[in-house]
């Protein structure tokens, strides 16, 4: 009878350990599914990244469809994997709709090309950033007339090469005493933000040190430090070298994507502190980084522009390197102190003047715009419609969302604390 007590107790025992392990084994949750493929061609890899980093970092990610509905492997009928991507790119780019106009926010004239984000071949230190730094300058030019200084700045290089020639116009204007100031961002089509941001703080008074320029805001899941994908984008400093974090090499998913994170205030730079007013000329080609200069000083000086729409990109981006290709796709949009970003269809101008009416030499447009602001019943100026003729006429000419992009480069991605 012991033995058999014994018997039936050892059954017991081993059932409850079986149901044990079994319930242990139904607690672990199954591997989760890919996303996409794990085997394929180099470019159907290429194409499969290309729509997980936009399902991730894209501003307007929530539009869509998923992997297996979208498919991206199925552009292949272009000339070349470089023609394939951006097809992919643009399908991509035209889910989200602009409800003022029904539209898609990338939505341009050129059928193919997306209005705001590419693809290009080549390393973030070619293409267009590599034109931006090649051209010494940028087209910096200036002149004086009393108290009006005019400042002719043709696109927003690396703050390491403008930074001088900047200092040394504003440094003229302070002499000068300068109260009034003419910037001329026509065919501007951006550059870097840091740039952009450096002139505003030439341009700003002292009374605006600690007050809010603008803020950068990304999707909810970048900005809650959730997009595990980043891990595979190498972090650099400013001097292009590797960051290391705890004995790791740093990516960009411990960059700190928050609103708070890129809120950037006003640093005085500069003597000159006596503007009052600024008056920017513009046309359909001044984009960007530009269009963040007029829109962070709105909010504190009377501003004027003269000329025609601007382009309206009232986004940015950040360069992610996906095989031999760079990838710069809408990923945050840009408020300035007062909340304002709803510029997509471009800003409007309150003088109307042909791009071709200021005319050629600095002294003549300085001369030119002040009588326009003195008079503005006799300024000659065009209508609306008209204006618009002429703006996409000279976009068609140029080409321009094929030649050069508007750019809105963010380059100081900052580490989280």
């Amino acid at each position: 009878m012991k033995n058999r007590n014994q018997l039936c107790l050892l059954i017991l025992l081993t059932i409850l350990v079986s149901s044990f392990v079994a319930c242990k084994k139904n607690d672990v949750e199954p591997e989760p599914k890919p996303e996409s493929p794990t085997t394929g061609t180099r470019q159907e890899f290429t194409l499969d990244s290309i729509y997980l980093y936009a399902k991730y970092i894209y501003l307007w990610n929530d539009v869509f469809p998923d992997y297996d509905t979208f498919n991206p492997r199925k552009f292949t009928t272009a000339g070349t994997d470089l023609l394939n991507a951006k097809q992919e790119l643009y399908a991509l780019t035209q889910y989200k709709l602009n409800p003022a106009t029904g539209l898609p926010y990338e939505k341009t004239d050129l059928v193919g090309l997306s209005k705001y984000s590419y693809i290009e071949n080549g390393s973030f230190s070619s293409g267009p950033v590599a034109a931006l730094e090649g051209n010494g300058t940028a087209g910096i030019a200036s002149e004086v007339s009393g108290k009006t200084g005019y400042l002719r700045i043709g696109e927003f290089a690396n703050l390491s090469i403008q930074q001088v020639p900047l200092d040394n116009v504003f440094e003229r204007f302070y002499v000068a005493g300068v109260t009034t100031l003419i910037v001329d961002l026509r065919d501007n089509r951006g550059g870097y933000i840091e740039t952009a941001e450096y002139l505003a703080n030439l341009i700003a008074g002292q009374e605006l040190n600690g007050r809010k320029m603008y803020s950068e805001h990304f999707n909810t899941g970048m900005q809650a430090g959730k997009v595990r994908i980043l891990e595979n984008q190498r972090y650099y400093d400013a001097e292009h070298q590797p960051v290391v974090i705890d004995g790791r090499p740093a990516t960009y998913a411990d960059v700190d994507f928050s609103v708070a994170g890129n809120t950037f205030l006003f640093q005085k730079k500069g003597k000159l502190t006596t503007v009052k007013d600024v008056c920017f000329l513009v046309n359909g080609n001044t984009a960007s980084a530009s269009e963040l200069l007029i829109n962070v000083l709105r909010p504190y000086f009377p501003v004027k522009l003269l000329g025609s729409t601007t382009l309206g990109k009232p986004v940015g981006s950040f360069g992610i390197k996906i095989e031999n290709y760079s990838l710069f796709m809408i990923s945050f949009l840009i408020r300035n102190a007062k909340g304002s970003s709803d510029y997509f269809d471009g800003m409007q101008a309150d003088i109307l003047v042909e791009n071709d009416g200021f005319g050629a030499s600095a002294p003549a447009i300085l001369n030119k715009v002040m009588t326009l602001i003195a008079q503005p019943d006799a300024r000659g100026s065009l209508s609306r419609s008209a204006v618009a003729d002429v703006t996409l006429k000279k976009q068609s000419q140029d080409s321009v969302y094929d030649v050069r992009e508007p750019l809105m480069l963010e380059n100081r991605l900052k580490l989280k604390l």
